[in-house]
C-alpha cells in the first residue's frame, strides 16, 4: 500500500496492540477448550468487538490518518455492542438459554455500523467526509450514540447484576459446591462497566466541548483494556468445568399438590427436616463434593420443593448452608482425631477445593481450619 513505509512504530500503538493481543489469545484459548462453548463464544465476540473498536487508536498513533485521511469513518466503532454481548455471555453461562428475545439489543450497534460503512464508502474523498463530520456527525450523531451506548450498557449491566444475584441464591438453594461456580469476573465487569461508562461519558463531553483528541484519552483507554485483560484471565482460570444452570424444580403432580395441601397444617417440618438430616449423615451423602438438591431429592424419593421446605422451614437453613455445616463438623472431627493434612481434610469432607473449605469452615466455626488446628493441638 502506498505510504505504508511512512508509518511509525509508536510505543502507544505497541502498548495497545500487546494488551489487545493478550485479551484475544485468552478468549480464543477459552473457546478452544470447548467448556461452556456458547457462553465463551459470546465473551469472545465481546473481546473482538473491543479489539475492532480500538483499531483507530492503534493505527492513529502510528500516523495512518495523516497518511490516508480517507480512513475517516472507518467502520470500527462497535461500542453499542459491548453491553449486549456481555449480557448474552452471562445469560448463556448462568441460565443456559439463548438470548432469542433479546437479539433486538444488537440492532443499535448494527445500524450504527451500517451508518459508518455508508459514510466511509459513499461520502467521497476525505474533504467531503470532514465536512460531513463537522456539519452532522459530531453535532448530532456522536451525542446520540453516546446516550444510546450508555443506556444500553446500563440496562445490560443491571440485567447482569439481577441475574447474578438470582444465580447466587439459586446455587445456595440447590448446590453444595456453589463456591466453585461463583462467576466473579462477571461481578468485576459490572463494577468496571459502571466506572468506564461514567468516565467515557465525561471523556466524550470534553471531546465535544474542548476538542480533545484520542491522544488525551490514551492512558484511560489503556487502563480499561488492561482491566479487561485481567478479567479475561480471571475467566480463563474459573471456566474449568460446565456451570450448573438455573433450572426449574422437578415437576409436581396434581396428586402431590392435593396431598401437600391436605397435610400442610399438620406437617411437623422440624421433625421432617431432622429426619432428612439423619439420613444424609447416615449415608454420608454430604461428603460428596457435587451433591445437589436435585440428587438428594431423588434419593429421598421426593420432589425438590418438599426437601427444600423441610430444610428451610424445618431447620431454618438453605441447602448449601445445611450441607456445608455437616461437612465442617466432619472436618472438625478429623482435625481433632488425627494428624492430617488440611487439604486431605477438605477433600475427605466433600469440599472441591481448599479455598471453598476455608470459606465454609470460617463461616461455620468462626476461625480458619489452620487456626482451629493450632488452637486444638
Amino acid at each position: 500500500m502506498e505510504g505504508a513505509d511512512q508509518l511509525t512504530l509508536n510505543w502507544r500503538s505497541v502498548a495497545l496492540a500487546c494488551v489487545l493481543a493478550s485479551i484475544l489469545v485468552a478468549q480464543f484459548y477459552i473457546l478452544s477448550r470447548g467448556i461452556e462453548r456458547r457462553a465463551s463464544a459470546w465473551f469472545t465476540a465481546f473481546a473482538v468487538a473491543i479489539a475492532i473498536t480500538t483499531i483507530p487508536m492503534i493505527i492513529g498513533f502510528a500516523g495512518a490518518y495523516d497518511i490516508w485521511p480517507g480512513l475517516t469513518f472507518l467502520p470500527t466503532d462497535l461500542t453499542l455492542l459491548f453491553g449486549p454481548l456481555l449480557l448474552f455471555h452471562a445469560r448463556q453461562l448462568l441460565d443456559g438459554a439463548a438470548p432469542r428475545g433479546q437479539y433486538w439489543l444488537l440492532a443499535p450497534g448494527a445500524i450504527y455500523w451500517l451508518y459508518q460503512l455508508w459514510a466511509f464508502t459513499m461520502l467521497g474523498d476525505y474533504r467531503a467526509k470532514w465536512a460531513f463530520n463537522d456539519a452532522v456527525h459530531e453535532p448530532f450523531v456522536v451525542p446520540l450514540v453516546m446516550v444510546t451506548a450508555i443506556a444500553l450498557s446500563a440496562w445490560s449491566l443491571w440485567e447482569i447484576l439481577r441475574m447474578r444475584r438470582g444465580y447466587k441464591a439459586w446455587l445456595d438453594a440447590n448446590r453444595s459446591d456453589g463456591d466453585d461456580f461463583e462467576p466473579t469476573w462477571i461481578g468485576h465487569f459490572i463494577v468496571l462497566g459502571v466506572v468506564a461508562a461514567a468516565i467515557w461519558a465525561l471523556e466524550t463531553a470534553l471531546y465535544l466541548s474542548l476538542g480533545l483528541s484520542y491522544v488525551d484519552a490514551f492512558w484511560w483507554d489503556l487502563a480499561v483494556l488492561a482491566a479487561i485483560m485481567l478479567l479475561s484471565l480471571e475467566a480463563l482460570t474459573r471456566l474449568t468445568q460446565p456451570y450448573p444452570k438455573m433450572l426449574a424444580p422437578d415437576a409436581v403432580s396434581i396428586e402431590q399438590l392435593v396431598e401437600s395441601a391436605n397435610t400442610e397444617r399438620e406437617r411437623d417440618w422440624q421433625a421432617e427436616g431432622e429426619r432428612l438430616r439423619d439420613q444424609v449423615i447416615a449415608n454420608g451423602w454430604h461428603l460428596e463434593s457435587s451433591l445437589s438438591l436435585q440428587t438428594l431429592s431423588r434419593r429421598f424419593g421426593m420432589n425438590q420443593a418438599y426437601v427444600s421446605r423441610a430444610l428451610n422451614q424445618g431447620l431454618g437453613t438453605s441447602f448449601s448452608h445445611f450441607v456445608n455445616a455437616l461437612r465442617v463438623e466432619h472436618a472438625r472431627s478429623m482435625i481433632l482425631r488425627e494428624e492430617v493434612n488440611l487439604l486431605d481434610v477438605a477433600l475427605s469432607s466433600g469440599f472441591g477445593s481448599k479455598a471453598s473449605f476455608n470459606r465454609a469452615f470460617k463461616a461455620h466455626a468462626g476461625v480458619t481450619p489452620s487456626e482451629y488446628k493450632r488452637l486444638n493441638s
